[in-house]
């Protein structure tokens, strides 16, 4: 079976314009994507320079917030080596203390014992005084 040649063109021709078509309606779709994707990337290269505005910003309050902590450490430092003074200071005032109070005791407690032996020693002069006077009344009536 033969074709004939017009057939075959006719054939080819209709087949060739329906691959162009084809293409073409492809290729617009294609370069929709391409216009969109584009507007898409120019919008999204608009939006850098705000980006990194905000990137600027938080950045420098990190460094801020970085900054100030660094600076609340040294205060608690410095003020951690003031309390350690201090803290030396009042320990030594302390042990001032204790040693006072204990040699006040001390006093308290030798004081005390005079008192007691004073108050002991004229008791017993007493009672040998009236024991010997009544013991010598006694042997003089005899």
């Amino acid at each position: 079976m033969v074709i004939p040649s017009f057939l075959l063109k006719s054939c080819m021709t209709s087949l060739m314009i329906l691959i162009i078509c084809i293409c073409f309606f492809q290729s617009t779709k294609a370069h929709a994507n391409y216009f969109t994707d584009f507007y898409n990337g120019l919008e999204q290269f608009s939006e850098l320079p705000s980006d990194i505005k905000k990137l600027k910003s938080s950045y420098e309050q990190s460094r801020s917030e970085l900054n100030e902590a660094k600076e609340s450490v040294q205060a608690y430092a410095e003020q951690n080596i003031q309390l350690m003074e201090q803290n030396r200071q009042l320990t030594e005032t302390v042990q001032l203390l204790k040693e006072a109070e204990t040699s006040r005791q001390n006093r308290a407690h030798q004081i005390k014992s005079v008192v007691i032996w004073a108050i002991a020693l004229a008791v017993g002069y007493f009672v040998l005084t009236r024991t010997i006077r009544f013991v010598m009344r006694r042997s003089n009536k005899w």
